[in-house]
């Protein structure tokens, strides 16, 4: 494929517009992701392939997770005795 260059401007916080038809061609669409690499001659974009971009984590990893990190009623309880010594 022949490189394709455009010049584009920086905008404010650093934010930079990827041409339409360059967004087009690599399928990149909102909230796709990008992996940015700091190259000798400048910044690198690839976008990244992910299976299905709206779920990272499938329902059962964040259950379990969640499960985890309930605390018990002894913790629970030690906690607020703690907590109502600092006032």
């Amino acid at each position: 494929m022949p490189t394709q260059e455009k010049i584009v401007r920086t905008q404010e916080k650093g934010l930079v517009t990827i041409p339409a038809e360059f967004r087009e061609k690599l399928g990149i669409q909102k909230d796709s992701l990008l992996q940015a690499k700091l190259t000798q001659g400048g910044i690198l974009f690839v976008k990244l392939q992910v299976e299905n971009e709206d779920n990272f984590f499938t329902k059962e990893e964040i259950g379990k997770w969640m499960d985890e990190d309930k605390m018990n009623a002894v913790t629970i309880k030690k906690l607020n005795k703690l907590l109502s010594k600092k006032k």
